[in-house]
């Protein structure tokens, strides 16, 4: 490590010898915790994240650069020792003054950005690690994909995850790509290609839940034909039974859920075709259509009945709807009362007294119109409702 005098003669100074060994290990501490910062600096500058660092880290760099001149000026055609040991001595320890000060700048510099620079030094860290996964999921990917192809059991969907993570792991390889590209590509790549091979695993499942729908749905869709069968004649007791407005919002209900019905049967054809083809996967998105259509058919249905035997009900036995909602009035009233909010709510309140007693004079004549009465108790209830829960959250006035 050090060059030895010309004069073997002349015995080397031990002060200077340690002057020189202190300095050698401080350079040499230096250069590693130098470089190790930089690189954790470099790195956080490519992530995009360095605010300023890499401007502050400029500034510290230098002072641990003149440093390294210092000692590489105090060492350089100096052995240490000999008639001039006293001088060389002295040179390498005002290098080793500036070492230690450069040392000094870049351990208050490492810990005021050790956040940034630890995420950093861990994102360089781990990429090759994340690149590796990556690779190896794509291979299992592609066997996944396979296999399930030559049991018949085809996903179009893994098969396009697959494609799209090959796409991704294209990117890790690009000349001068900056490490956040890397790092965001190679985990592209691993998700991708772990997501190709769940589906790839699901689709015997897949294939198994598509046979079964397709025996199911016919079923549901013979109810649902029922149920349209259904609807005129609940409709012809609404226009008898009842004044026309409380129906007019129905008028077409048959022909809306005929409708659905018409989109469900194309939606379970084209579903047996794909699986025929071994499609499952879009077969299984047409059987979540045929389904969502069947049940606006069967939404058409439900309403008129329910419709039929809500104003079958008011005619009845009308004042029950209405003391309901008397008592969930009185209750509110109460509420407000109790805690002191009279000025807040009691004005709202009183005015659904008045909506309620209003309702309940309306419903005259032959054929009253029941809908709008319960339809004005239902609005009755939510306001009364609504004002409930905010007198609740607000603190009461004593």
């Amino acid at each position: 490590m050090f060059r030895r005098s010309d004069r073997r003669d002349e015995p080397a100074d031990e002060r200077a010898l340690v002057a020189r060994h202190a300095a050698t290990q401080g350079f040499l501490a230096l250069d590693d915790e130098q470089r190790a910062v930089a690189d954790a600096v470099r790195a956080a500058d490519e992530l995009g994240g360095s605010h300023g660092l890499t401007r502050a880290w400029a500034e510290v760099a230098a002072v641990g650069d003149a440093a390294t001149e210092a000692y590489l000026a105090a060492t350089g055609d100096q052995p240490p020792g000999g008639a001039r040991a006293a001088d060389t001595r002295a040179a390498d320890e005002r290098a080793l003054r500036e070492i230690e000060r450069a040392r000094e700048m870049i351990r208050r510099f490492r810990a005021s950005n050790s956040r940034a620079l630890d995420e950093a030094a861990f994102a360089v860290s781990n990429l090759p690690r994340t690149v590796q996964q990556a690779h190896t999921a794509l291979r299992e990917a592609r066997t996944a994909v396979e296999q399930a192809d030559a049991a018949g059991v085809r996903s179009r969907r893994a098969a396009e995850r697959l494609a799209e993570a090959e796409r991704a792991a294209a990117q890790l390889d690009t000349p001068g790509a900056r490490l956040r590209d890397q790092r965001r590509s190679a985990q592209h790549t691993l998700d991708l290609a772990r997501s190709a091979a769940a589906l790839a695993a699901e689709a015997p499942r897949t294939a198994e839940a598509v046979r079964t729908a397709l025996t199911s749905i016919g079923t549901r869709r013979s109810a649902a034909e029922t149920k349209a069968d259904r609807i005129e004649p609940s409709m012809s007791a609404l226009r008898r039974e009842f004044s026309e407005p409380c129906s007019r919002d129905l008028t077409g209900a048959e022909t809306l859920a005929r409708e659905a019905i018409a989109d469900a049967d194309r939606a379970i054809t084209q579903a047996r075709q794909l699986a025929g083809d071994g499609d499952w996967d879009e077969a299984l998105d047409r059987i979540t259509a045929a389904r969502s259509a069947l049940g606006r058919a069967e939404e058409r249905y439900d309403v008129v009945t329910d419709r039929l035997s809500q104003l079958r009900e008011a005619r009845t036995d009308p004042t029950r709807q209405a003391s309901d909602a008397r008592f969930v009035l009185r209750d509110a009233q109460r509420l407000v009362v109790d805690r002191g909010l009279v000025t807040e709510f009691g004005a709202i309140l009183d005015a659904q007294s008045v909506r309620l007693a209003n309702a309940e004079e309306r419903l005259t004549g032959v054929h009253p119109d029941y809908w709008l009465y319960l339809t004005e108790l239902r609005g009755v209830r939510e306001r009364v409702k609504d004002v409930v829960a905010r007198a609740r959250s607000t603190p009461p006035r004593r």
